[in-house]
């Protein structure tokens, strides 16, 4: 298999395969993103404006346009492009896996906001029924998710197919918070079911890759992770354990909070580390 290169690789390899995409704004910021770099990925989008020529929302469009969710991670994965080219020579196919991963880590931590994840806690323990949604490939991630949040004592429920949300959708009330994943965002029949949630006065959370999207739109809180796609590794990468490692964020958050929480994780977690001690004996 032929090598491919590293560096800057990935996102200019997309931008240039997008060009025929491009307005005559879009080629000014590509142009002088290719001819100062540095300056690009320090720069504030309203100063990236006057120095290009343009309005700071089409520099923001043009991020959006060739697949991130704004500015800022289009910047910091240019600069994460920059570093790698600049300090890893001839790195090893685990080696770059590894520095994907970093990155992404890092970005999922970089948009997680303090203040989202305390808000979030605090309806989380005020909510009579907290659900967490996913159909399809996040199935699974929604069951570990209640598993996980059960032993703090919570009311946790999972919906893992469009027909369940839909019920729930319409049941909901002012007490209830639903937690839903959809990464693109862009599914009319869950938008739909989403709009019932509103409509029925329960919290909405909503996990995406974008910040701005059909779904999302409904959101009273929306958390971003961090598109894989524009990565060297992007087709070895599971996206899923980013989304696992928001509910850790959160988890963990509730149970250094709130007293009540971490007391009955702590009646049960002896019990789920003894499980855990039959099954590795298998």
């Amino acid at each position: 298999m032929k090598e491919r290169k590293n560096g800057l690789f990935s996102v200019m390899s997309r931008i240039e395969g997008m060009s025929n995409q491009f307005t005559k704004t879009d080629w000014k910021i590509v142009q002088y993103m290719k001819e100062n770099m540095q300056e690009f990925v320090s720069c504030s989008a309203q100063d990236l404006a006057t120095q290009i020529g343009v309005s700071d929302a089409s520099v923001i469009r043009f991020a959006q346009k060739v697949g991130f969710s704004g500015l800022n991670e289009f910047r910091y994965i240019l600069q994460s492009e920059l570093e790698r080219e600049n300090t890893i020579i001839n790195q090893n196919s685990y080696t770059s896996l590894m520095h994907d991963y970093n990155t992404l880590t890092e970005t999922l931590f970089k948009f997680t906001k303090p203040e989202y994840v305390d808000l979030l806690r605090k309806k989380m323990l005020k909510a009579r029924r907290i659900f967490i949604a996913g159909v399809d490939s996040n199935k699974n991630i929604v069951e570990l998710a209640v598993h996980k949040f059960m032993f703090l004592g919570l009311d946790v429920r999972a919906i893992t197919t469009y027909d369940t949300l839909k019920l729930f959708a319409n049941l909901a009330t002012k007490d209830d918070l639903f937690i839903v994943i959809t990464l693109s965002g862009a599914r009319q029949l869950l938008a739909d079911a989403l709009g019932r949630i509103v409509q029925n006065d329960s919290y909405l959370v909503v996990i995406s890759n974008y910040e701005r999207s059909l779904c999302s739109a409904y959101a009273d809180l929306t958390f971003l992770i961090p598109k894989t796609n524009l990565l060297e590794n992007h087709d070895t990468i599971t996206r899923e354990i980013f989304i696992l490692m928001l509910f850790d964020i959160i988890f963990l958050n509730v149970l250094k909070e709130d007293e009540a929480s971490y007391e009955a994780f702590q009646k049960i977690a002896p019990f789920s580390r003894e499980n855990q001690k039959d099954n590795d004996s298998y």
